[in-house]
């Protein structure tokens, strides 16, 4: 039995709970690798001792056919809500076709691949697969150990787990035939798949690794570092995202080359559909004797900003229970340089989550409207919320003109203004649940605005010359390019953006939508620290698989009033390297549905879609130059006639 799994399985028979669940552990041990069979085998005992019911296609019978029918089978006997974990460890590919790539997992029998009968298996066939699943149980997560790279890459004892170019031919025609069969497949998401947790071990064109453990054994990188993290946990309520980012900095510490990136609901405690509210945590790391945070003035952390670093579970900063208290004494692109004041006898683990105590940031200034007593429950909920929040305060008498919000009070309700005096929720009730929502409402408007004032690093005129964007309205297959600024489009609607990447370095770009209600939204979900553009390199948000737009939908928030247009804004931040920015999104916020097929997007939706490349070690990993763009336009709550 393998230690992490029997803690944590102990720790739920303590608490009465036992665990519904079905595992699928797949392992292709082939072209030179030695450590997948083992990997396999540790998983297996893992979720088996934790009370899964494990299927295994591993070795000799991990063939293409036996993946489909071991993943068939999962998808037989998952119920509503169980938990369902795919595991693959082996090798990944990614072929030269030069209008699409083609990335496919390597079964035992590949090399028995011809034209007519092409043996690997394509992440648009595992998407498929996957939705499928999400349709039985959508507490699904899936970890894949592979990587999805069509070059090889040797040194530090390392063995990349991808294989050298598949010949042209064979991928063209499994291509054509996969391509004859999408008009099936328009009920799959474009982005990801949003009900399943994805843990990959590298980017798509990068190389993920195995290596000889300091306990002797052969393994995986992504795979040691997953069940070293699950034994930390220890029956804690731990979120996938927590889970991911510590998985990544361990990764990062041992080989700097591979990053691997979790993709999907990461507020998802583990193996349930319960969620935390929400994750405000930056990871720690350690790097040339320095101690640092995995963000920076992107994240909107602050000269002299303090942290709390807390044990791995920990949901919020806690000075008695902390690590460390860390203040923030250099702040970069996406990271920043701490010093810490350690309490006694505590060791930092790599990846720790550290949560903000006090920001230097000015707080936004709210005015009160109306009657208030200053005795009433009510008055003193909110009053006690904005003392509290790190982002809003009372205005004082002479901030009228600058204010980001007013609350307004009426007979039995409250309502929440933003600075041009619309409403931004229906009324409130004046009740302790009602004051909890007006300071989250405004805690949203004040995270909205800082987005909307984030400018480009000073150093970023070569990256902001570098991209290019066109975003417009699509309408019956036709495109009509539109302003950056003072366009208005209505819900329903349907926008495109295209990025291109004019410059001869590889740049990752990121787009937000910053709703009329002020959550912000994350549309390159995919590839989370950024789409991957090479030099002049092109993705365009909203396409489909023959270059057709159909388009993203806007719709209009359902806590919002519909009356008259609102500002709304698309923010696009491009980076040197790669930056994960969802810290930045609004917990349960609107998201911009895509509903087109797009193949490439398909093609990744098994393996997170991650087109993240590997960080480098010293200045590289930390010194992100970053630059901004905004598109601002209105939205009307009216259907476009």
């Amino acid at each position: 039995m393998y230690g992490p799994m029997r803690v944590l399985g102990m720790a739920l028979a303590r608490t009465g709970k036992t665990m519904r669940g079905h595992a699928l552990i797949l392992g292709s041990q082939t072209h030179g690798l030695t450590g997948v069979l083992g990997d396999a085998e540790r998983m297996a005992d893992a979720l088996g001792a934790l009370g899964f019911g494990v299927l295994r296609c591993v070795g000799a019978e991990a063939t293409r056919e036996g993946i489909l029918q071991g993943y068939r089978r999962l998808i037989e006997v998952c119920a509503p809500g169980e938990a369902a974990f795919v595991y693959y460890a082996g090798h990944g590919a990614r072929s030269p076709e030069p209008e699409d790539g083609f990335q496919f997992i390597v079964p035992a029998d590949f090399e028995r691949s011809t034209e007519e009968d092409f043996r690997g298996i394509t992440s648009l066939e595992l998407s498929v697969l996957l939705a499928e699943l999400t349709t039985k149980t959508r507490n699904v997560a899936v970890v894949l150990d592979c990587c999805f790279s069509a070059r090889m890459s040797r040194g530090l004892g390392l063995v990349p787990r991808a294989l050298p170019e598949v010949p042209l031919p064979v991928v063209r025609a499994h291509l054509a035939r996969l391509r004859a069969r999408s008009s099936a497949l328009g009920g799959l998401h474009v982005e990801s798949n949003p009900h399943a947790v994805r843990l990959v071990a590298s980017a798509l064109d990068e190389s993920a690794y195995e290596y000889t453990n300091a306990r002797g054994v052969r393994t995986g990188l992504l795979t040691d570092a997953f069940l070293e993290v699950l034994e930390e946990a220890r029956g804690l309520r731990v979120s996938w995202g927590q889970l991911g980012r510590r998985v990544r900095e361990r990764v990062l510490a041992r080989c700097p080359r591979q990053r691997p990136e979790l993709e999907g609901p990461g507020r998802r405690l583990l193996f349930l559909l319960e969620e935390l509210e929400q994750e405000l945590a930056l990871p720690y790391f350690p790097e040339r004797n320095r101690h640092w945070l995995r963000g920076g003035r992107l994240h909107g952390v602050h000269l002299e900003d303090e942290y709390a670093i807390m044990p791995l579970g920990t949901l919020g900063p806690d000075a008695r229970r902390a690590l460390a208290l860390a203040r923030v004494i250099e702040v970069l692109g996406g990271s920043s340089q701490v010093e810490l004041d350690r309490r006694s006898g505590s060791v930092i683990p790599t990846g720790a989550p550290a949560f903000l105590l006090r920001s230097v940031q000015p707080r936004r200034a709210v005015v009160l409207e109306g009657l208030w007593d200053a005795s009433a429950p009510f008055h003193v909920h909110l009053s006690e919320g904005l003392q509290a929040s790190p982002f809003v305060r009372k205005a004082t008498g002479d901030e009228q003109e600058s204010v980001l919000a007013r609350v307004r009070l009426g007979e039995g309700w409250v309502d929440v203004l933003d600075a041009d005096e619309d409403s931004i929720v229906h009324p409130l009730p004046l009740t302790s649940h009602g004051a909890l929502e007006v300071i989250r409402a405004l805690e949203v408007l004040a995270r909205a605005q800082t987005l909307r004032e984030l400018e480009s690093a000073a150093d970023a005129d070569w990256l902001e010359g570098c991209l290019d964007i066109e975003w417009g309205r699509v309408f019956a297959g036709l495109t009509r390019r539109l302003p950056s600024v003072g366009a208005c489009l209505h819900a329903g609607e349907r926008l495109y953006v295209r990025l291109r990447n004019r410059g001869r370095s590889r740049i990752y770009v990121s787009v937000f939508d910053v709703g009329v209600s002020g959550c912000i939204t994350l549309l390159n979900t995919s590839q989370p620290s950024g789409l991957v553009l090479g030099p002049e390199g092109v993705e365009t948000l909203g396409a489909r698989p023959d270059g057709a737009l159909v388009g993203l939908e806007l719709d209009w928030p359902a806590g919002v009033p519909p009356a008259g247009e609102r500002p709304e804004s698309l923010v696009v931040i491009a980076s040197d390297a790669p930056v994960d920015l969802r810290l930045l999104e609004t917990p349960g916020s609107r998201m911009v549905r895509a509903t087109a097929l797009s193949l490439q997007r398909l093609l990744q939706g098994f393996e997170v879609g991650t087109t993240r490349a590997a960080s480098v070690q010293g200045g590289g990993s930390l010194r992100v130059t970053y630059a901004v763009k905004h598109i601002r336009f209105w939205l009307d709550p009216r259907p476009r006639r």
